[in-house]
């Protein structure tokens, strides 16, 4: 054997590494950082923060979510209450109603008709 193929046989790769498992579909940038443990784990632990900030979201607007329900199931019942007021206020304030309990419980007379008569002279009169 000649020093020249000692070296050629030191500088070639071996026939067993070209067939070695490779992932085809990774780009070959992120295959050579990969090779780097310091990479690696700075990938990683950057993966690792998006997920935990994607979670904190994501509950974040679950409970946002909760909240706007059960606000909106509140303001529904609110408003059924209002217009159950406002049945009530108008059943309260008919005028036969008024006029009934006028006369059942503070024993107030109807008022004559001639109370509402004004003629000239009582107007003019400075009495």
């Amino acid at each position: 054997m000649s020093l020249r193929s000692i070296i050629h046989s030191a500088r070639r790769e071996p026939r067993s590494l070209k067939h070695q498992f490779r992932w085809k579909l990774v780009p070959r940038f992120i295959w050579q950082s990969m090779q780097s443990f310091r990479i690696t784990l700075l990938v990683w632990g950057l993966v690792t923060i998006g997920g935990i900030f994607y979670l904190s979201q994501w509950m974040n607007y679950r409970q946002v979510a909760h909240r706007i329900d059960s606000l909106e199931t509140k303001r529904s019942k609110l408003s059924s209450q209002i217009e159950l007021l406002e049945v009530e206020i108008s059943y309260l304030t008919r005028p036969q109603r008024l006029e009934i309990l006028a006369e059942k419980t503070m024993r107030m007379a109807a008022p004559d008709a001639v109370q509402y008569r004004l003629s000239w002279v009582d107007v003019s009169s400075g009495e």
